[in-house]
């Protein structure tokens, strides 16, 4: 059976993110709750033959094995379930003892694979005991294997990852946080451990230091204090100029870069660049020592990098000789590579006119990503570069593909977190800012997560809070208004800046939706009033506004029109969920609601629409449940003091209850006929 869940998942789409089949056969690789009786001896030789297995997919497959025969607790059971003609249980449960033999038996098979001499079993091994370490030190029984497995890998070869794994053991375990006293003694075995596996030699503390993929500050800065405010900042100050020693003290020894390999260019939180600094301080010849970087990254697959160390390289040379330093910069700008990163390889110092020609000359190269130049739009370190020539850039980032949500981006970053009534962009930048809006909008109109309407809507408020370019606004709601009518108002995305645009231009917002074609304006009536509780367009549009608007109509359908699109229930954050305690939960109209339907001149029709919004289009659990509180917040009108109101509530409150209750009677015949079973 599992052979067989095997194969399929070695013909899986690598584009296909289920991970049921991987995730089933690693479930059967649990100590606990892993729906098999198989023998210990069954499961290692099933994943031995996986990890020597000359397919890629499958040899991942086998470490995945690894790493979750040694994972937990905790343990989950869930997929475990019935099938096939035979009661089944959720597996193999061993107890303590045979949980250290489980235990022990794949320790013992990551002692092999560390020894086999492949490098490409070696250091998957390594990693997966590593990462598992804090979990199996829990087991005191198992407390003697660890640590003889740990000095046997760090015989091997320096187990740098160890020792993390040991620091972190140590902090978190054996430390205090926060007012509890309650704190277990350092075991001596473990403190001898810390110090036997601390890396001593150049190249492992390099790596350790400098190199790992994962900055964890507590394993290593001995002086991480977890009652410091600033403690992460701190630490990273520390590591710094630890990076920066031993930066020098590579560059004086007899290392070479080769021995630093893919590492030093790998992608990760570590300090490179006060490394490449130190790299200058230690060098006898920094243009020989600068050539050995560039011949180091050329040798590396083109795969994504982190160039920290040769920014700071040329840092520091700026530093004691800003005309070489002027010249290697000259040189990434020619290097097919480095001139993708060119912006972050300069110097964080003042950054002049002759830099930004420098990045200026390889703008019009169709290799160069727009969003390289984005920190110069808001960074303070390019705030001494004129007004003119930045505006000058927005401009031609708008003409890169995807510079529109760079100038997005750089312009929210621009702007303070609370919107202030100071201009703090300008009269250019707003309007360059409305103009990537409209470019990014009608390239797509689709916003996965939301965070670039989240950028968009905070560039948008502050292009209309001011006057001027009143030719790119009515461009910006054409923009939303052909979107709208070209999807057929299925508009999912950028709700915060149409609401934006309909708050701060609300006349002009509302006149587009009543204009054109019958056909249009049956969309755009949609559009505004069949959107989700959390995004109606006309939401934020102050409703004395609204109803301004309505009453210069002069035009009785208007009325029920804009009534489909406004804020309703007082918390439209649940309105979608049964609520769970009717009491803590009760739902009222809102004060604009009511307001609105005091104002109209015709409340019965006002009324019509509200309690056809009583019915949700999409729900959670019982829609009647989601009515009920609905219904009854609308019986709240019944005692109105106008008779033109209390009158047509009172009739549409009996319609809604027969409603709910005919809902409720069939929910419940639903619910009988479901957990009807076959005998």
């Amino acid at each position: 059976c599992i052979k067989l869940l095997i194969c399929i998942e070695d013909q899986k789409n690598t584009e296909n993110n289920n991970y049921s089949v991987l995730n089933k056969i690693k479930q059967f690789f649990q100590p606990y709750l892993s729906g098999t009786h198989a023998s210990l001896s069954q499961r290692i030789a099933l994943m031995n033959e996986c990890i020597t297995s000359s397919m890629i997919t499958r040899r991942s497959l086998g470490f995945e094995m690894l790493s979750t025969a040694l994972d937990g607790p905790d343990w989950s059971g869930f997929g475990v379930g019935e099938f096939g003609a035979r009661p089944r249980d959720y597996g193999y449960k061993p107890n303590y003892d045979e949980l250290v033999e489980w235990r022990s038996a794949f320790i013992d098979v990551i002692i092999q694979l560390a020894a086999s001499g492949d490098p490409e079993l070696e250091r998957p091994a390594r990693s997966i005991l590593a990462d598992k370490f804090r979990g199996i030190w829990f087991q005191e029984a198992m407390r003697d294997k660890l640590v003889d497995a740990a000095r046997t890998l760090n015989v091997l070869s320096p187990w740098i990852e160890g020792w993390k794994a040991v620091r972190t053991t140590i902090y978190f375990d054996y430390n205090k946080h926060g007012d509890g006293d309650n704190v277990e003694q350092l075991p001596d075995n473990l403190a001898i451990l810390d110090k036997e596996l601390e890396p001593i030699e150049l190249i492992s503390t390099i790596k350790i230091y400098v190199l790992s993929a994962i900055h964890e500050y507590w394993a290593l800065d001995a002086d991480f204090n977890y009652e410091d405010a600033d403690k992460y900042t701190a630490a990273e100050k520390r590591l710094e100029v630890k990076a920066l020693q031993l930066g020098q003290n590579f560059a004086i020894s007899d290392h070479v870069l080769e021995e630093l390999g893919s590492e030093l260019f790998s992608v990760g939180e570590m300090p490179l660049r006060a490394f490449g600094r130190g790299l200058v301080r230690g060098s006898h010849d920094q243009r020989v020592y600068w050539q050995g970087l560039i011949d180091q990254i050329e040798k590396q697959p083109n795969v994504n990098k982190n160039y920290g160390v040769l920014a700071g390289f040329i840092e520091e040379v700026n530093s004691v000789d800003p005309s070489l330093a002027q010249k290697f910069l000259d040189q990434c700008a020619q290097h097919p590579e480095l001139r993708q990163v060119l912006v972050g390889l300069h110097p964080r110092r003042e950054f002049t006119e002759t830099d930004l020609n420098r990045c200026m000359s390889v703008l019009d190269d169709p290799e160069i990503s727009p969003h390289m130049y984005g920190p110069i739009l808001w960074r303070d370190q390019y705030v001494n570069l004129s007004a003119g020539r930045v505006i000058k850039l927005a401009h031609r980032l708008l003409s890169k593909k995807n510079g529109d949500d760079v100038v997005l981006d750089a312009l929210s970053m621009r702007l303070p977190r609370q919107e202030v009534a100071e201009d703090t962009l300008g009269t250019d930048l707003r309007q360059i800012g409305l103009r990537a809006a409209i470019i990014r909008v009608q390239r797509d109109h689709r916003d996965s997560g939301g965070s670039t309407d989240y950028r968009m809507e905070r560039v948008v408020s502050a292009a209309l809070r001011f006057g001027g370019y009143e030719s790119e606004k009515q461009e910006w709601l054409n923009t939303i208004f052909s979107v709208v009518d070209r999807h057929y108002c299925c508009i999912q995305s950028f709700k915060n800046s149409i609401q934006t645009t309909a708050a701060l231009m609300p006349e002009a917002f509302l006149n587009r939706i009543f204009e054109g074609a019958e056909e249009q304006k049956k969309r755009r009536l949609f559009f505004i009033n069949r959107s989700s509780s959390r995004g109606l367009p006309l939401a934020k549009i102050d409703i004395d506004n609204l109803i301004e608007w309505c009453m210069a109509k002069n035009d009785p359908n208007v009325w029920p029109s804009i009534a489909a699109g406004i804020n309703l229930w007082s918390k439209d954050a649940l309105s979608y969920e049964a609520p769970k305690d009717p009491e803590q939960n009760e739902l009222t109209l809102t004060e604009d609601a009511i307001k609105f339907l005091e104002a109209s001149p015709d409340p019965g029709s006002i009324l019509k629409i509200f309690a056809e919004r009583v019915t949700p289009s999409s729900w959670s659990g019982s829609r009647a449940s989601v009515m009920q509180p609905r219904v009854e917040a609308l019986g709240q009108l019944i005692t109105h003091q106008r008779s033109d109101i209390s009158k047509p509530a009172k009739a549409a409150y009996q319609q809604l209850k027969t409603l709910v209750e005919n809902e409720k009677q069939r929910e419940q015949c639903e619910d009988s006929q479901r957990e009807q079973r076959f005998e």
